[in-house]
């Protein structure tokens, strides 16, 4: 400190313990910051202008909407931030590129200049993601990237709204390990196969939304390749994939696709949406009995011509959500540990529980509508959940829709309450859904509070007064998204009846002997937003 007090120079170097580290501590610190608050660094001094100079990565992010501008000037920012970011730096590890721009055709010369300066600089990972249209009401153009960009040492690639022709067919990424495709275009037959095949070190793969595809995906020769996943493709009515480390395979199809996975031996986790478990696409118990270490299970919205067959003695978790209709299910599943079913579509009669042989789970979900659960205890739905070792943990919600005011009534033990006493109030009521589960009460229905325009009542039925306030607090206190914004009140369900019909008011009265009973009000505040 000097004499009079001020702080000197020296004291002020003194004080800069950050830039005394060595580079690489801070450039990794650096990388924890928005890319906005890294540029600004610069000019603090000429050590952190230096450091800046050096730091490794770059993250543009540009729209033209929030510049209050014409196009041409537009593009004059955008070159001055690459020489800026770009140019004057030596080497450049990652750059993430997005753009918002309404004139493609004007865009494509930076964007050439901008990937080939990256390349030059023995860019490592690069994130292309663009939203541009041709001409300013114009439909989203595709961007053809560079050959040039396809070489080099690239280990992550992740591109969106682009497209890829002939020219790039014979493209070598032999170092590439992440490959990410989402929106794009393809024109020639099998040009992303070929593609592929010019990535021989590919560990994680995703390929979304795109068109071109062609009739038959293959991914073949990948023995590094852990995961995959395909979604909402147009073309391919095949996929197959021959990579024996392949740990997780997603698909989500947009029409009746095959499947062969056979060869994928040490796969771990199988999710389907909207597949068809017929025989003629997807076998699921054959290919299941192929599959010698598969842990989870997810079949979603699936098309199956009858009942199908589960059996496995890996699997640890199995997911099935069917919203269209449910022919029903055989498992033999002895060590499966959570299982989650939803269903509310028509069921199939003939479906029974009985065939049900899941002796271990510990975890049980399951959710209905009004229509498919009454179908189901007609095919032993009680039978099955108190045979459970955890029959006595399991929690009943209801859920009913108005249009002033959402209603929920949980209750704390479903075995406190008969099916025939429930079966009465569901002709009465006629509520929306219904779920039964072992899961924490917050954790049930905590996804259906969100959105809400509406107040929501959620009525509790509980064995004591200490499990109804730690909820309330849980959900109050801690506020977790999606309950940030909301108001939750505590109050006594007397307080509500006057909202509740006659069904709702004699089936809380009915159950609520012997237990403690409370209502929880949720609100949006809509201020917040």
């Amino acid at each position: 400190m000097a004499p009079d007090g001020k702080t000197n120079k020296t004291d002020k170097e003194s004080m800069d313990y950050i830039s005394r580290l060595p580079e690489s501590v801070i450039h990794h610190i650096l990388s924890f910051l928005p890319f906005q608050q890294i540029v600004r660094t610069s000019v603090l001094s000429k050590t952190w202008n230096r450091l800046w100079s050096n730091y490794p990565n770059v993250d543009l992010a540009l729209d033209f909407g929030m510049y209050n501008c014409p196009r041409p000037q537009f593009l004059g920012i955008f070159e001055r931030i690459m020489n800026q970011c770009l140019f004057r730096k030596d080497c450049i590890q990652k750059l993430k590129l997005g753009i918002n721009f309404p004139g493609l055709e004007e865009l494509v010369p930076f964007l050439d200049r901008l990937l080939g300066a990256a390349i030059v600089r023995n860019v490592s990972e690069l994130v292309i993601k663009l939203h541009c249209r041709v001409g300013v009401d114009g439909p989203y153009g595709f961007y053809s990237i560079p050959q040039e960009v396809f070489t080099g040492s690239l280990k992550v690639l992740e591109i969106e709204r682009c497209k890829f022709e002939g020219c790039h067919a014979c493209i070598e990424l032999r170092y590439l390990q992440k490959f990410t495709l989402n929106c794009c275009k393809f024109f020639g037959e099998n040009l992303l196969n070929e593609i592929l095949c010019g990535c021989p070190e590919l560990e994680f793969l995703d390929v979304s939304f795109c068109e071109g595809v062609g009739h038959c995906l293959s991914v073949l020769s990948k023995p590094r390749l852990k995961y995959f996943n395909v979604a909402h493709l147009k073309e391919p009515a095949r996929i197959e994939v021959f990579a024996p480390s392949l740990e997780t395979f997603k698909c989500s199809s947009l029409i009746p696709c095959a499947i062969d996975l056979a060869r994928c031996t040490v796969l771990k986790y199988l999710e389907l949406d909207g597949a068809d478990l017929s025989a003629d696409y997807i076998h699921i118990q054959d290919l299941l009995s192929k599959l010698l270490y598969i842990e989870e299970l997810q079949l979603r919205n699936c098309k199956v011509a009858d009942k199908i067959e589960i059996s496995s003695s890996c699997l640890k978790k199995l997911v099935i959500t069917d919203y269209i209709n449910f022919l029903g299910v055989e498992m033999d599943i002895p060590n499966l540990l959570h299982l989650d079913v939803s269903v509310t579509g028509p069921c199939n009669p003939r479906s029974k529980f009985s065939s049900w042989n899941v002796p271990k789970v510990e975890e049980i979900h399951m959710g209905f509508s009004v229509q498919s659960f009454r179908a189901l205890c007609r095919a032993g739905l009680k039978g099955f959940l108190m045979k459970l070792q955890y029959y006595e943990n399991l929690k009943l919600l209801i859920e009913c829709k108005g249009l002033q005011l959402e209603k929920f009534i949980v209750l704390e033990k479903l075995h406190a309450v008969s099916f025939s006493s429930l079966d009465t109030f569901l002709k009465k009521a006629t509520p929306e859904f219904i779920v039964i589960s072992s899961r924490r009460v917050e954790n049930i229905f905590g996804h259906m509070l969100f959105p809400i325009d509406n107040p929501i009542s959620v009525s509790l039925i509980f064995s004591s007064r200490q499990s109804i306030e730690l909820l309330y607090r849980k959900l109050s206190s801690e506020k977790p998204m999606p309950f940030a914004f909301r108001d939750f009140q505590l109050v006594p369900t007397e307080e509500i009846e006057h909202e509740m019909d006659s069904a709702w008011k004699s089936f809380m009265k009915k159950h609520s002997t012997g237990y403690q009973t409370a209502t929880i009000i949720v609100r949006c505040l809509k201020e917040a937003f």
